[in-house]
């Protein structure tokens, strides 16, 4: 079984890649994909602050469990929970069209999200990722900490 701290570190790798892409969407016509990319930012960051506590979900709602583990570490957890719950709330919304009610119109993502909806999400995003990772960043950096692998490559997306 691997380390907490190694798992942890994992999902933080993975959650500034996916910060990183919400980023360079942020302001383009992909408001979909921007709220999309900021919350899976947030929710692996979630898991890797859950991983540090050996708590391994594979759930996508976490916004009870992290309060519950970190009540006491956090002096913002009402605005962090509220942040988190906020962008778990679009869940597949932001993916898939929704068909399922043959009485209202087809949902499609990509032309539903407005430029007001993608800026929500990001100014949310920011500031949950900001606190998780300010937390993580000090938990990781103890006397037995692994040397940390640099960050993600960074630049923008191809021209289409």
């Amino acid at each position: 079984m691997h380390e907490a701290r190694e798992i942890a570190r994992a999902f933080l790798i993975e959650s500034e890649v996916d910060y990183q892409i919400s980023q360079l969407l942020s302001g383009t016509e992909y408001h979909s994909r921007t709220i999309y990319f900021v919350q899976q930012a947030v929710e692996k960051i979630v898991k890797a602050c859950l991983s540090l506590k050996n708590i391994r979900t594979v759930d996508h709602n976490l916004s009870a469990l992290f309060a519950a583990v970190y009540q006491e570490n956090f002096s913002n957890m009402d605005d962090l929970v509220r942040g988190i719950d906020s962008l778990e709330r679009h869940g597949a919304r932001v993916r898939f069209p929704l068909f399922q009610r043959p009485d209202l119109p087809i949902w499609i993502p990509s032309r539903s999200y407005t430029d007001g909806d993608a800026g929500r999400a990001m100014r949310t995003g920011e500031a949950v990722f900001g606190a998780l990772k300010a937390y993580l960043d000090q938990a990781l950096a103890g006397p037995d900490a692994a040397p940390q692998p640099g960050p993600p490559p960074t630049g923008r997306l191809p021209s289409r």
